[in-house]
């Protein structure tokens, strides 16, 4: 794919950006790192030829993990307490780094998982990208020809969606040659479900793989074969970089936002994914720029480092009152000072310095020294010095979440409203699809005592058309939906029966945990409804008790001109 060729003004000497991070990919993941199933020759020869700062961490799951690069602090400060349901949205009193780049006069684009907020104005347009192309929840529930979006209208990916990605990434890139850009590749694998094209299977399906103990094999072979592919597309990014003349003047990073998402190789690293452990939160960190040579930074480093990183190297003013530090001095004087992270999920703390870790549940380990946790050590004036900066931390990071803040209603004329299942409340025999709320549907609507609601703040007055998305069988038909709020209510009979089987087991590698998808039939209602600038409430009703149910997927607001 061709790219434009630069004009050298001087505000086009100020680097490009391309940012990638994989999803659920962890620090043994590549064969650089001694895993003896992978070949991964781009991440190897990237690990070389880059930056590669070998003490660099993530926060354990994803959604925190964004939140700490986009805003460049600690997670719970930006507002984010869990991954779904609404606790993945980041305050909107924060600036993010989409934000500082656009208003430097950088054209920024995101590309895949943005898992910060799906409602305007957390969508990812309000948040400083011109461009968006991928999904605002934490995973997909298929991942050939997925259903995403460009910049809120919905469509469909070309293929497999890793891909699709790419090549949208290397687009933007061509489209905007001519200035600075920044560009977010935020990748939805190894991330499950795990689904992975043949082409990058077939070696896996063959091979034998020496489990440990609480290895899931068939779930091995495929988040490889993903990383393989990962791989493979990294390296489609680096040749359109190079035969265009745009790699001497991109910074481009790689790295993941947790640790592995199995009990696989993992380097020897204690914990997976949702762990404060090592295993847990250790990435791979690669910033290949053409004034750098490749070398390994020993610099302790963190994903609230990412932000003001970037913004020295791009000549744009590093905030105040974040957590983080820019690498810089890192990066020119390859110097190690100390530095204390701190590492929290579900109630786990751990700290991280130069020397110890103190893991959750209170073990002091010398770290660099035993990177794989294995020999608790005593030293008493060591352990009271980060228990009590654990404490502190605690102190000052918790009290910044609020937690169940109402869903937006906004800018409905340009972007369409859309109150997903995973966002809502319900009652009753209501039940979700599956416990993992992300690309859920609602199933078991069968009572008119039930409802489904979600606490919203309308940010501006207005009349409101829907949509409901719902599987029925014939025996729902006739059925009346109400849609209420304080303003009043609108009705709509369910007219069409419209049954769906689940979409993806056929594709999955290995029987995934959280929910197949379904395709969902749109029920227009004809009437709007006037809703009052402030906050609301929107409950949904079936008007009649049925047998047998409806199935429920999401409510979709625009804007009407009037009554």
């Amino acid at each position: 794919m061709c790219f434009s060729c630069a004009t050298n003004t001087e505000t086009d000497q100020r680097p490009n950006v391309i940012l990638i991070i994989a999803d659920d990919q962890g620090y043994g993941d590549m064969s650089a790192r001694g895993n003896p199933y992978l070949h991964t020759p781009t991440l190897d020869e990237l690990a070389e030829s880059a930056l590669s700062f070998e003490n660099f961490y993530v926060s354990p799951v994803c959604s925190p993990t964004r939140a700490e690069l986009l805003t460049g602090k600690y997670y719970p400060r930006s507002g984010v307490y869990s991954t779904s349901a609404g606790g993945e949205r980041i305050n909107l009193d924060q600036q993010l780094l989409g934000d500082y780049f656009k208003e430097g006069g950088y054209r920024t684009g995101f590309f895949g998982k943005w898992h910060s907020g799906q409602q305007y104005p957390y969508h990812p347009n309000a948040r400083g990208f011109d461009e968006f192309y991928g999904f605002c929840s934490g995973h997909l529930g298929h991942y050939f020809d997925a259903r995403i979006e460009h910049n809120g209208k919905a469509l469909r990916s070309k293929g497999y969606l890793t891909d699709d990605l790419t090549s949208k990434t290397i687009e933007f890139a061509g489209q905007n040659a001519e200035e600075p850009f920044l560009a977010i590749l935020s990748l939805n694998t190894p991330h499950s479900p795990m689904q992975v094209p043949e082409r990058w299977y077939k070696k896996f399906d063959t091979i034998s793989i020496k489990g440990n103990d609480r290895e899931d094999v068939s779930h091995s072979k495929a988040a490889y074969a993903m990383v393989e592919n990962i791989d493979h597309n990294l390296k489609r990014i680096l040749q359109a970089l190079k035969e265009n003349a745009l790699d001497e003047n991109t910074v481009l990073i790689y790295m993941s936002d947790n640790g592995p998402n199995g009990h696989r190789f993992n380097a020897g690293l204690k914990g997976t994914k949702g762990s404060t452990d090592e295993g847990g939160v250790k990435s791979n960190f690669f910033l290949k720029y053409s004034p750098y040579t490749g070398r390994k930074i020993e610099q302790l480093a963190s994903s609230i480092d990412v932000l003001p990183t970037l913004l020295e190297l791009c000549g744009i003013a590093i905030p105040k009152g974040i957590d983080g530090v820019s690498l810089m001095p890192s990066i020119l004087k390859n110097e190690v000072e100390d530095k204390t992270l701190f590492h929290f999920w579900n109630n786990q703390l751990s700290v991280r310095t130069n020397e110890y870790k103190l893991d959750a549940q209170g073990a002091l380990f010398e770290i660099r020294k035993d990177p794989f946790q294995k020999f608790p050590v005593q030293n008493d004036s060591v352990f009271a010095q980060l228990q009590s900066q654990k404490e502190k931390w605690l102190e000052e990071h918790l009290s910044s979440a609020t937690k169940n803040r109402p869903f937006s209603i906004a800018n409905a004329a340009v972007f369409p409203v859309v109150l997903p299942s995973r966002d809502a409340s319900f009652s009753s025999e209501v039940k979700r699809s599956n416990r993992w709320p992300n690309d859920s549907y609602l199933e078991q609507w069968k009572l008119a005592s039930d409802s489904i609601f979600w606490p919203v703040e309308n940010l501006e007055s207005g009349w409101y058309s829907f949509t409901l998305y719902y599987t029925a069988p014939k025996t729902e038909l006739g059925v009346p939906i109400e849609i209420k709020s304080k303003n009043g209510s609108v009705q709509q009979a369910i007219e069409k029966a419209f049954v769906s089987e689940p979409i993806g087991a056929k594709e999955d590698r290995v029987r995934r945990i959280e929910s197949y998808i379904k395709d969902f039939y749109p029920l227009t209602f004809k009437d709007s409804l006037f809703l009052e600038k402030g906050l609301d409430t929107i409950v949904l009703h079936r008007i009649k008790s049925g047998e047998h149910g409806i199935e429920f997927q999401q409510l979709e607001l625009s804007r009407t001109p009037s009554q």
